[in-house]
């Protein structure tokens, strides 16, 4: 093999070390991202827990392919013009595992789009406001053109006109 072949893998090594060098800063944020989360992504745990591992994952692929670019970018021993066609395979091979760590880290962080489980708000009390009086209760179904409400005390359906309702807003209890 040639000097210029060698001094072209080499140059080519080290172009891609930089762009892998990124590659391992971003798996390693969001692995620091993911294990330093409060509340979750809402995915399941089972979820959560294979998110973690793909990161972990992606860090160390991510790390064997550096490696194996450095060695070609900066050889310690022996220059990439001895044995041209093992180090165009290695850097081949670490170019392959750059963009697996990068589908590895995307697969991880595709949790952070789980769809949030919401709360049910059947229960929800509301406070109504009329000129005729307040009244408290949860809300329900009613005809088009009025606010439907069960009356907590009474346990009474009551239709109120939208035209009357001065107020509505959430509370904790009725009553009090």
């Amino acid at each position: 093999m040639t000097d210029d072949t060698g001094d072209r893998l080499q140059t080519s090594a080290r172009g891609w070390l930089t762009l892998q060098l990124a590659v391992l800063g971003f798996a390693g944020l969001c692995g620091a991202i993911k294990s330093g989360g409060t509340g979750g992504s809402g995915a399941p745990r089972a979820v959560e827990a294979v998110a973690g591992v793909l990161v972990l994952l992606a860090l160390g692929v991510a790390c064997a392919a550096t490696y194996l670019v450095a060695r070609i970018a900066w050889p310690v021993h022996t220059p990439p013009t001895a044995d041209g066609v093992r180090t165009g395979r290695r850097l081949h091979l670490g170019i392959g595992l750059t963009f697996l760590a990068v589908l590895l880290v995307a697969v991880a962080a595709s949790t952070a789009w789980w769809p949030e489980e919401r709360p049910s708000k059947a229960g929800a009390l509301v406070e109504v406001s009329t000129a005729s009086g307040t009244w408290c209760g949860t809300l329900r179904a009613s005809a088009g053109g009025a606010l439907g409400l069960e009356v907590a005390d009474t346990r009474q359906p009551l239709d109120i006109p939208l035209g009357e309702v001065a107020a509505l807003r959430p509370v904790g209890t009725c009553g009090a």
